[in-house]
């Protein structure tokens, strides 16, 4: 199968989307747009996935980029955020850090030619990233957010911790011996 299907077509336009996504997010009179941007770029991730298995387009490629698309965009996002003094630090350093770990953790077992897919933790933790991201673009014209934001904050934080913790612990089997 080549790797120019639909689902990892729509993976590369996520990835490509992050620079002027990048670009936008420094300027907060831009962030209602961005906002409708963001969402577009975001629902990509859940079309990519539908159209890979009702079309049986399901790749090992896919599953992994799909992975470091989510992060890049994200990831890029939260560091424009951290400067931008919308975020804190310590948090902005517990979501790189997963997911730095959990990629590198992916990459190590692949060698081992396992697939370390996605699960349920994994995706409330992108879906609460993408639900605070959103948020923050909205919050300079729906001030009210700002409380939320916080709340936000902690849920990330913990749906990240607890998906990294679950990841490792379902694949120490394969570090046993090394």
């Amino acid at each position: 199968m080549s790797i120019w299907t639909v689902p990892n077509i729509l993976t590369f336009i996520r990835i490509l989307a992050t620079i002027p996504m990048f670009i936008i997010t420094y300027n907060e009179k831009y962030y209602l747009i961005a906002f409708f941007i963001y969402i577009i770029v975001s629902l990509t991730d859940l079309l990519d996935g539908y159209i890979a298995r009702k079309y049986n387009l399901v790749s090992d490629f896919g599953k992994f980029m799909d992975q470091i698309a989510d992060k890049i965009l994200i990831n890029a996002l939260l560091l424009v955020f951290l400067e931008m003094h919308k975020l804190p630090g310590w948090f902005v350093a517990i979501i790189i850090t997963r997911d730095i770990f959990i990629s590198g953790l992916r990459m190590f077992l692949a060698n081992k030619n396992v697939v370390v897919a996605a699960d349920r933790w994994g995706k409330l933790k992108t879906f609460s990233q993408t639900i605070l991201i959103a948020s923050l673009y909205l919050t300079p014209t729906l001030v009210f957010l700002e409380n939320l934001n916080f709340i936000l904050i902690l849920l990330t934080t913990f749906f990240s911790v607890f998906s990294g913790y679950n990841y490792l612990s379902k694949n120490l089997v394969y570090l046993k011996g090394e």
